[in-house]
């Protein structure tokens, strides 16, 4: 059901069901003061001389973020229990807004320990790191993905850069109702009865979660008993000789980039498990950006604060190479996505609610494995250099995380010049830095080994 005004100024529509299951799952960790697979997207820049710079440029930051919620307004709506309410804001409102999403961080912190100290909110809220100069942005996943995440932090650099003498208060309000975001079951056209071709295409999605059950994970602190604590990661980034050169050999080898970190992923979660655990199965997820599967224009960025993404599990037995996996993940990633995995959307993520709503103990230990996520190219998301009639900005570098609560860790990969990038996330109740740094240590050097570019395997 699309967007429609309830009251004067009050634009309402109900939660698609794949938001409502991606919230449910999130609301959870409410009561610690957490949010289960909230997103981060991070961005260190630099302006040319004729911008300003520190403490001085936050008018501009300001007015920027008041600029791009005109764009995007759906970074204002505020989700309740079965609907998505968005309000048009008066002057008064926007400044509101403002003050209570665009956060200004002078103190001597780095991004990965501020990261952790985040908590829920309605809406989607900026965090300017002063010191390194570091654009957070921090949102509920129900929001956006990934990519769409990647595609937010553009259009704010894109309003910065671009900014005049208008103040953003003399912008039309009232017209950016126009660009609020439908669900992904409105895009896709789902029906909301399902058809029995529906239902078996679900069937075989949700049988895929049984994967989980019995896999090799890594070994984590703590018992059954041990409540999470805050999420961390651990970064890295490959030279741009050596990404080249992964590059090169993923090409010769007619394999993806991806399809090779995914094997190497793996290959890490082997190396970090108990020798009891190395004969399991290694499960993990294929996921998928359903942008290139939507039709125009909700393919394009103005559609970036959207949850449109998707997968499923996957596994491969131990008695497999990292030569055997990588062609196994690589057919899976070239597949794609089929026509019932996309009509299935709707009565899957109804499926997973429901099975939310029952809460089933799982049998043995909880899964630890390391998973993976990828957002590709950044570049195609957000550019390296901005250009206005002030100056320039230029972004250094670019990461994206989420927040976990379980033992899981999420590996999230990215190119960005040139660089192949990593940020190992996991929570600090049951790993530590140390354990974080070797697994990710131990990721480099078996994509590199495997693909023949480092012949040793000293890490």
């Amino acid at each position: 059901m699309p967007w429609s005004e309830v009251s004067p100024g009050h634009f309402q529509r109900p939660l698609g069901a794949n938001e409502k299951f991606i919230k449910s799952i999130g609301d959870r960790a409410h009561p610690l003061g957490r949010e289960h697979w909230s997103v981060t997207a991070q961005a260190r820049f630099k302006t040319s001389d004729a911008l300003q710079g520190g403490q001085e440029r936050v008018p501009e930051l300001h007015k920027a973020w008041k600029t791009m919620r005109f764009a995007h307004p759906s970074i204002a709506s505020i989700a309740n229990a079965e609907t998505l309410d968005y309000y048009v804001p008066s002057p008064d409102g926007l400044e509101d807004w403002m003050q209570q999403t665009f956060f200004v961080v002078e103190e001597d912190t780095s991004s990965q320990q501020y990261i952790a100290s985040l908590q829920p909110s309605p809406y989607l809220t900026a965090h300017y790191l002063v010191r390194t100069s570091e654009l957070i942005l921090h949102t509920a996943h129900w929001r956006t993905d990934g990519f769409g995440a990647m595609q937010l932090v553009n259009a704010f650099f894109e309003a910065f850069a671009g900014l005049d003498d208008r103040d953003p208060i003399d912008l039309p309000w009232g017209q950016e109702v126009a660009r609020l975001v439908p669900s992904i079951e409105e895009v896709l056209d789902l029906p909301e009865e399902a058809t029995p071709e529906i239902k078996a295409a679900t069937a075989e999605c949700m049988a895929t979660l049984a994967l989980t059950r019995g896999a090799v994970g890594v070994s984590y602190q703590g018992d059954l008993t041990t409540l999470p604590a805050g999420t961390h990661s651990v970064q890295g980034r490959l030279s741009q000789s050596e990404t080249k050169a992964i590059e090169e050999a993923c090409c010769t080898r007619g394999i993806s980039l991806l399809s090779a970190v995914h094997a190497s992923v793996a290959a890490t979660t082997y190396a970090g498990a108990s020798s009891e655990a190395k004969s399991k199965p290694y499960t993990s997820t294929m996921r998928f950006n359903l942008r290139p599967y939507v039709p125009e224009p909700y393919s394009s960025p103005a559609y970036a604060s959207a949850l449109y993404t998707g997968g499923y599990m996957v596994q491969v037995p131990a008695t497999h190479s990292w030569t055997e996996n990588v062609r196994e993940y690589n057919s899976a990633y070239r597949r794609g996505l089929s026509k019932g995995f996309l009509r299935a959307r709707r009565e899957y993520a109804l499926n997973v609610q429901e099975l939310l709503k029952k809460n089933i103990a799982m049998d043995g230990p909880p899964p630890s494995e390391v998973d993976i996520s990828s957002i590709d190219d950044a570049e195609l998301l957000v550019r390296p250099v901005y250009h206005g009639k002030s100056g320039d900005v230029e972004i250094l570098d670019v990461s994206i995380g989420v927040e976990t609560l379980t033992r899981q860790l999420y590996c999230f990969v990215w190119t960005f010049r040139g660089q192949l990038g990593f940020n190992l996330v996991y929570n600090e109740a049951y790993y530590n830095l140390t354990t974080a740094t070797v697994l990710l240590d131990t990721l480099k050097n078996v994509l590199l080994t495997e693909l023949g570019i480092r012949d040793d395997r000293a890490i």
